[in-house]
């Protein structure tokens, strides 16, 4: 009998401790693999309230993946992940003293990131104040730095490089008219959308010449970026409906249009 218990005594825990093997082994849920997303562009938004909606490459809502603001700003907002989509609104940009605000939408898995997108919104592409072609410490102030068959993208490129080309003699913050469009732009070493129009670029913008009903009723003179000569071109509005190309004194102060890959964006 004594035998018999030493043996239970011994078998026994062997059972149990196996068990507790198992279902311990049965508990354990398999570690899932979530592979990075593949990069995304940025969100360019101009300054008037959005609704928005972004696919992603694949259904990461069921991979259980998360979304969140990486600054948590107030102007995105209702931010949602459904499957393979992103949805937010954005509200109003009424901020005009900086040329642009953003945020970034990071996908994360256990609190790990597995892509990231990042919105970006410009302010009104109407200038608040008048605005000088170039100040007077600008080294094309009284100069040409740009062909006037040029659009407008590549003279404003040309203003925004100037730190490089002229070993930082010079700066676009010397053009204010210049500046005001490229400070609205999140990369604008890489990725220049918004830019000064030139000449033929507001031109175009028109039908036959008829500026009423467009935004540049709202002022009599604008900038281009179309330089001649010495001085720069602006367009003058009179009877809101047409307009007489001037070349004007680049310190003088008129209005600007900030246009969008050559195009007027209101």
């Amino acid at each position: 009998m004594k035998r018999l218990i030493l043996m239970l005594a011994i078998v026994l825990p062997m059972v149990l401790v196996s068990c507790s093997d198992d279902e311990n082994g049965s508990q354990e849920e398999p570690t899932m693999k979530v592979d990075n997303l593949p990069e995304m562009g940025n969100v360019s938004l101009n300054y008037h309230p959005s609704e928005q909606t972004l696919t992603l490459s694949r259904n990461v809502e069921n991979e259980g993946c998360e979304i969140y603001l990486k600054d948590d700003s107030y102007w995105i907002t209702k931010l949602n992940l459904d499957g393979d989509k992103i949805t937010f609104d954005v509200l109003e940009n009424q901020d005009i003293e900086t040329g642009h605000r953003f945020d970034t939408i990071v996908i994360s898995y256990k609190g790990e990131r597995k892509g990231t997108v990042c919105v970006t919104q410009a302010r009104t592409p109407i200038s608040p104040e008048r605005l000088a072609w170039a100040v007077s410490d600008a080294m094309y102030r009284n100069k040409a730095l740009c062909e006037s068959g040029m659009s407008g993208l590549e003279i404003t490129k040309a203003i925004y490089n100037l730190s490089k080309t002229t070993d930082g003699q010079d700066s676009y913050k010397n053009y204010p008219a210049f500046a005001y469009c490229i400070e609205m732009n999140h990369d604008p070493e890489n990725n220049m959308e918004w830019h000064l129009p030139s000449m033929n670029e507001i031109k175009r913008c028109t039908n036959a010449q008829n500026y009423n009903g467009t935004p540049f009723e709202q002022h009599n003179y604008w900038w281009s970026a179309t330089e001649n000569s010495l001085n720069g071109n602006a367009f003058s509005i009179y009877s809101q409906s047409t307009a007489s190309r001037g070349a004007e004194n680049k310190g003088k102060e008129w209005w600007v249009m900030a246009f969008r890959n050559g195009e007027l964006e209101e």
